[in-house]
């Protein structure tokens, strides 16, 4: 009987101190959401390396976009549609956001952040075109390819001066766009400086690439926001690229990716 008794005296004891443990464990764990709750899905365009690259899995926009929502217990699934396609998507389907969108850009029930990515456009010729190029203008009458949608995000004075172009055309791969100009299937093509160098770094054993080539430094640097459906996540990206800026996030993302150092064969010509 004694026995018995102790027995029980020990179970109640095990029993009331298990459930003050987890009493005081529940009370100290912080209950984050569901996870259905933690993802997002943003539309990008194709593949522009080194800013979206392996099929819009990675690349310096896209971590820095995952990062900056990953400081906020956010996860962001990437949907790859070209430029074109990006608003009308991102109209129709149940989609969050949108990646790449001018800083000034401005749409009824569409959140902007704050500018978070800088592109720097630039025209590029063949040195054996001779072309000197100061502005816009002095396009006029080439034959141009340029990025998908440049000829609305490059401002009224270009749209007006490829009115004039022998041939004017806009490509979506923009490999393919850097192939145009040295298979002199073009005079002049329009695209961002690292995404050209990416893919003259990519080819430089191939004899057709190394034809020597001229930068010019005709357009003004781009800023770029993303653009939200939800004001809500679009403040949780704002704080969270903060605080990815701040912890020099940007820095070790650019070391990875960007290839500004690789060397022009004649961007000093344009100088």
């Amino acid at each position: 009987m004694v026995k018995i008794v102790r027995s029980v005296k020990l179970s109640v004891v095990i029993f009331l101190y298990f459930s003050s443990f987890f009493a005081w464990a529940l009370g100290n764990v912080s209950v984050r959401p569901s996870p259905e709750s933690q993802k997002i899905e943003l539309i990008t365009g194709l593949d522009k390396p080194p800013f979206v690259m392996n099929q819009a899995k990675t690349g310096l926009q896209l971590d820095m976009i995952m990062q900056a929502f990953a400081l906020k217990d956010v996860e962001v699934n990437f949907v790859s549609l070209p430029l074109g396609r990006n608003f009308k998507a991102y109209l129709r389907w149940n989609i969050d956001g949108i990646i790449t969108l001018p800083a000034d850009y401005s749409y009824p029930g569409i959140y902007l952040s704050q500018p978070y990515i800088t592109y720097q456009n630039v025209a590029v010729s063949l040195v054996e075109k001779n072309f000197f190029f100061d502005n816009y203008a002095d396009l006029f009458g080439k034959s141009v390819v340029a990025f998908q949608t440049a000829s609305i995000l490059l401002g009224e004075e270009f749209k007006y001066i490829i009115k004039y172009s022998t041939n004017y055309r806009e490509m979506a791969d923009q490999n393919k766009q850097i192939t145009q100009l040295f298979l002199d299937k073009t005079e002049v093509i329009v695209l961002d400086i690292n995404i050209f160098k990416y893919f003259i770094k990519l080819h430089q054993t191939e004899k057709m690439y190394r034809k020597p080539y001229k930068i010019h430094t005709i357009f003004k640097e781009m800023k770029y926001s993303a653009g939200f459906k939800s004001e809500k996540i679009r403040n949780i990206f704002d704080l969270g690229i903060e605080e990815f800026m701040k912890n020099g996030g940007y820095e070790r993302l650019s070391d990875k990716y960007l290839i500004n150092r690789v060397h022009s064969r004649s961007e000093k010509d344009n100088h």
